[in-house]
Parts: structure tokens; sequence; C-alpha cells
């Protein structure tokens, strides 16, 4: 597979548990680019003293504004990136249409990491463990679940032309096998 033809501006959509992190970071090292996490750079801001007040929220499982948001990510995004729980409603996408148009850098691709709900709950309570994420408590969870699902069909309608599904629920090494595959049967 010629790594250099695939996509370089990839959007992964999923749930919290669905992989996008661990997929994310694999991708971006297979295809040398950046993994851009909304997750990691909030949690770096609010670690860094919070200066925006979006500690409690984000610990609540509540989403950060969406200017924020935008603000803290389109910074962290250059000519090509694996970018991992941004956006996450549909008027997120188009402030990233914004953000990207200028440069004419738009996103050439939208994975979908599909897992059962059931999937992501296990897979948040073993990184409560681990890693004692505040967000990661049963209430949180079944708050983020349910918004996600909310915002989720709009999404996928929004990104319909560049929406490709991978089923996210098998060990990291076969996802990324599949996440590749979809990618190289996409653009090649």
């Amino acid at each position: 597979m010629n790594r250099q033809a695939l996509p370089r501006r990839i959007l992964l959509l999923g749930p919290p548990g669905s992989g996008k992190g661990t997929i994310g970071v694999r991708l971006a090292a297979e295809l040398g680019v950046p993994h851009v996490s909304s997750g990691q750079a909030l949690r770096a801001t609010v670690a860094a003293g919070d200066p925006y007040g979006i500690g409690d929220r984000i610990a609540a499982g509540h989403f950060a504004p969406d200017e924020l948001v935008a603000e803290v990510v389109g910074a962290r995004l250059g000519d090509g990136f694996i970018l991992d729980g941004y956006p996450r409603t549909v008027a997120q996408a188009e402030q990233l249409e914004a953000i990207l148009a200028p440069a004419r850098r738009g996103i050439q691709v939208v994975l979908e990491l599909r897992v059962s709900d059931e999937v992501v709950r296990a897979r948040l309570a073993r990184r409560a463990t681990l890693e004692g994420r505040a967000d990661d408590t049963p209430d949180t969870v079944s708050t983020r679940l349910a918004i996600w699902h909310e915002e989720l069909e709009p999404l996928r309608k929004y990104y319909t032309d560049w929406l490709r599904v991978v089923d996210a629920s098998g060990p990291v090494d076969e996802v990324v096998v599949a996440a590749l595959t979809v990618l190289a049967g996409q653009y090649t």
C-alpha cells in the first residue's frame, strides 16, 4: 500500500471510547501527520490553569463551547492531520470548514469508528481504572453517549460524501488495518 497516496487530512468520528485517540495516534504515525485531539487539547488547557473556566463542565461530561474548541483545535491544524473529537456538531463542522478554507486544506475523508454502547462502557470503565479520568464515571459516560447519539445523525448527513465506516470493536491492530484499507480503497 502506497502510504503517500493516502489522504492526509482525516477526521475521526466516534463516541467516547471508540478508540479515536488510540487509532488516531496510530494512523498519524502511519501517514506521517500529526494527531490532533480536541479532548487532549482541552484537558491541557484545563491543566494549564483553566483560563476559560471549562474544567467543571468537562468533568461533568459536557462539551466546551464551540468557539473555544474551534480556537484551541484550529491553532493545531496544518497541511495534514488526523483530527479526533472535533467537530461534534454541524455548527462545529461549519466552523472547521471556515478554519480550513483559507488554506484550501479541507477534510479529505471522515472515518466513523463504529462501536456499540456496551463496548464503549466497558472500555471507559477500564480507562477510568487505569487513567483515573474524571470524565469516565458511569454517569458521565451515559451523559456523553446520549449527547453523541443525538448529534451523530446530523454529522453523518453533513459528511455524507466523505463518510466511511470502520468497525472499531476489535483489537487496535485490526482496526488500524481496516482503517488503512478503507483509506486505500478510496484514494489509490
